[in-house]
């Protein structure tokens, strides 16, 4: 009994060790992949792909790529404006992330800070490039929106796509 005692510590003590030695080791980190160069081929297949569906893309003076889809009508958006906006944020895979759709009356209000920016960096951006009535895609490099870093639901170095309508301006 005293050796199927021992057998049984020797156990239990190789079992603990094995869990804490396990438990010490770093996990592989999720977002290893997400590197500048997969960003890069992401943009690049979404452009593509955009490209052959005979779009017409422009690119802001900062590097954001957009296609116009609607004509409005009026001054455009300009840094201390007010702007009343419907979006929705998807991944360049087509899935989406966030939208205003569905949501009290399906816009997002926010005011236009170019030096203290409210939202990210590229709508700050590319918002200046619509007027009231209109709307447009964009191609939002990961340094204009959630970087390195990510957040909470955007992995690190992801370009985002953003479709907005500019309902108001004020």
């Amino acid at each position: 009994m005293e050796q199927l005692n021992k057998i049984l510590m020797f156990c239990f003590f190789a079992m603990l060790v094995s869990v804490l030695t396990s438990s010490c080791l770093k996990s592989t980190d999720p977002y290893a992949s997400y590197t500048p160069a997969r960003e890069a081929a992401l943009m690049k297949t979404w452009l593509d792909a955009e490209v052959a569906a005979k779009k017409n893309i422009d690119t802001t003076s900062t590097g954001i790529f957009y296609i116009s889809d609607k004509v409005g009508t009026g001054p455009t958006v300009i840094d201390g404006n007010t702007v009343k906006v419907i979006y929705t944020g998807k991944y360049t895979d087509g899935s989406v992330f966030d939208t205003s759709v569905g949501t009290g009356d399906g816009t997002f209000t926010f005011v236009v800070n170019v030096k203290n920016p409210t939202v990210i960096q590229g709508w700050e951006e590319c918002i200046q490039v619509l007027n009231k009535g209109a709307s447009a895609t964009f191609l939002i490099p990961s340094a204009k929106a959630y970087g390195s870093t990510g957040n909470s639901v955007i992995p690190p170095n992801t370009p985002l796509i953003f479709v907005i309508e500019v309902v108001s301006i004020k």
